[in-house]
């Protein structure tokens, strides 16, 4: 299998639903202990935010190099442009190579799994990490639903 190298954009075993997903290598980087992680980013994929909307675009997730083999099908694309707002991945970049920061250690399709379903359990906020605009584009338009007094309102609208 190639080594991956940023620019290119692969396929990988999805979840159902987003089969038409692919991720493109953003960098491929190493942290002080010696543990390789590659930095990718997602499109095509299908996460619901309890503050409503869609994400259909994970802007920079680090997912442990032995994990991403086991995800990739086939190389579609080499040499593509990167994203010109490559924040997020700088930010964590210089944490990881410190040893400061992790990578999802799971295929990638547990690790949207993961992702949404922590989602699910955050209180309805932009500011939470997962929800910056640096990491994610939300689609659809969405409204904070209001709780009454001294209420929490949750997805679902359970408390």
């Amino acid at each position: 299998m190639k080594a991956f190298a940023p620019g290119q954009r692969w396929t990988y075993r999805t979840r159902p639903g987003e089969e038409t997903s692919t991720l493109m290598v953003l960098g491929r980087d190493q942290s002080a202990a010696g543990q390789v992680a590659v930095s990718v980013r997602i499109e095509d994929i299908v996460l619901r935010p309890p503050i409503g909307g869609i994400i259909t675009e994970l802007m920079h997730a680090p997912i442990e190099e032995t994990a991403l083999r086991q995800s990739v099908t086939e190389l579609l694309q080499e040499g593509l442009p990167l994203p010109s707002d490559l924040g997020s991945y700088e930010t964590w970049r210089l944490e990881f190579e410190k040893g400061g920061a992790g990578a999802f250690d799971l295929p990638l399709a547990d690790t949207l799994d993961l992702i949404d379903r922590a989602a699910e359990h955050q209180p309805p906020s932009l500011q939470h990490p997962l929800f910056r605009k640096t990491n994610v584009q939300i689609i659809a338009p969405f409204e904070e639903e209001e709780a009454p007094a001294g209420h929490s309102q949750g997805r679902g609208g359970q408390a």
